[in-house]
């Protein structure tokens, strides 16, 4: 791949590898960090990306998804010579395109989102990450195998598992699956 069709790629899929860093990380600081760190490991290997891998897009958000590994590891071990308290920002709630919904239905909509999010964010990082790639970044399950490097039937089992795990949790908080 070209500089210019990599260029090209960083303009069509940024902000949806951006929006991936950012769920990732719960702040827009660390977002910030991560999506630096991988379009400068993506830039550094511009030239195995090409249309052949069948997604760039999934190719750049498995290198988001090992930097973000690599950080929680490098994190952990940091955290273990020298503890420090870590601060986080608080969730963003995107507002529903759905019409005109009522103050109610609005705050009822924020609350389930805030947590729906809040569950999401309590699995396990082998859950969470293919849950992240398939709701929000729009990855096939195909995609999410081949960026995270792991067999299709993997990825699915973990979907259905991290899906079962927040339906309980909601089942928790009153809500009824549907």
């Amino acid at each position: 791949m070209t500089r210019r069709e990599f260029a090209e790629l960083i303009e069509r899929d940024g902000g949806a590898v951006y929006a991936f860093c950012r769920q990732m990380t719960g702040s827009r600081d660390e977002a910030d960090d991560l999506y630096q760190e991988t379009m400068l490991k993506a830039m550094e290997c511009h030239e195995r990306i090409d249309d052949e891998l069948g997604n760039p897009k999934s190719f750049l958000m498995g290198i988001a998804a090992k930097t973000w590994k690599s950080r929680k590891r490098m994190y952990a071990r940091r955290q273990r010579i020298a503890p420090k308290e870590y601060v986080d920002d608080e969730g963003i709630f995107w507002e529903l395109a759905d019409g005109a919904p009522s103050p109610e239905e609005a705050y009822i909509s924020r609350e389930l989102c805030r947590l729906v999010r809040m569950e999401i964010a309590e699995l396990k990082e082998k859950y969470r990450i293919p849950v992240y790639l398939y709701y929000s970044a729009g990855l096939s399950i195909e995609e999410i195998a081949v960026s995270l490097h792991l067999p299709k039937g993997t990825v699915k089992s973990r979907l259905h598992t991290a899906r079962t795990l927040i339906g309980k949790r909601m089942e928790e908080h009153g809500y009824e699956r549907s």
